[in-house]
């Protein structure tokens, strides 16, 4: 038999207010680590200094919510700013919720073409299995059974908003062409080693990279 996961999906996000941010410079960082288990300050490159600011909003929001994750786990920093369109919106589409079968958190935010969210009254469970879970996502966000007792909503532009596994969420199918810029830190007790995540030159103690991709959904910590 199938394993179902706790009956909490479709919980809505927390919104952490606004933050300006200088987003001027085209960029694209991938889950780069930024922080090791054990140290409480961030190692960042000089090109990402300017967004401190929002990291220290992440850093006091996680030790309000709970006082030894941050200092336990590890911390990795996603930048994006590119050019995006209908066809290329810079996420993956489809609806999903990060950290799924974990207790990561996941802080995003982004100046246009703000996250889409499917916030429902109604618990349901899931089979813990990434790809079955996809289907299941589209299914109860898309069904016409879901509209009286849920609901879907944008995230502000600018505003930084606190996910965990609960929140389902998708890029926004409204997409404005035009440079766009997401940025996203997470909150891991698990390291992410992925191929292609970027490499923080100047934190030597965190592994390289070794994890294969898949076609598919990809989980940051390497559970499939």
């Amino acid at each position: 038999m199938t394993k179902l996961t706790p009956s909490i999906y479709g919980a809505a996000p927390n919104d952490l207010g606004c933050h300006d941010l200088d987003t001027s410079e085209m960029m694209f960082w991938l889950y780069l680590p930024i922080k090791m288990p054990g140290w409480f300050e961030p190692t960042l490159p000089k090109q990402l200094e300017k967004y401190r600011s929002l990291i220290e909003a992440v850093q006091e929001d996680v030790i309000l919510f709970t006082d030894t994750v941050w200092t336990n786990s590890y911390v990795y920093l996603s930048v994006k700013i590119t050019h995006v369109t209908p066809d290329a919106p810079g996420n993956r589409p489809g609806w999903h919720s990060d950290g799924f079968l974990t207790d990561d958190l996941n802080y995003i935010w982004a100046d246009r073409n703000p996250t889409e969210f499917f916030i429902s009254d109604d618990t349901f469970s899931l089979p813990a299995d990434h790809a079955r879970s996809l289907w299941m996502f589209d299914h109860v966000a898309e069904s016409p059974r879901s509209s009286s007792c849920s609901r879907k909503t944008h995230a502000k532009v600018n505003h930084l908003y606190r996910l965990d596994q609960t929140n389902i969420h998708r890029v926004s199918l409204n997409v404005e062409s035009g440079k766009r810029a997401f940025i996203k830190v997470s909150i891991s007790d698990t390291p992410y080693i992925q191929l292609g995540n970027s490499i923080n030159h100047d934190l030597p103690e965190h592994p390289l990279p070794t994890l294969a991709r898949q076609a598919e959904r990809n989980c940051p910590q390497g559970k499939m």
